[in-house]
């Protein structure tokens, strides 16, 4: 049974190893310019409080 989990753990680890390499080729675009204030007006509007928000109040 340890032969099986060693060998288990180690095509998981390989399998980490591609994805890893094969992501660090891809560039994510950037967001539009004011995409970021346009959701925070949206969610303003509907009332939406950031869960960040939330915690840090409970810390005061």
């Amino acid at each position: 049974m340890k032969h099986r989990a060693k060998k288990t753990e180690k095509q998981w680890a390989d399998e980490f190893d591609q994805l890893e390499a094969a992501s660090m080729e891809i560039k994510a675009p950037s967001a539009p310019p004011g995409e970021f204030e346009n959701i925070l007006k949206e969610m303003n509007r509907r009332g939406i409080k950031p869960k960040i928000r939330e915690e840090l109040e409970h810390r005061k």
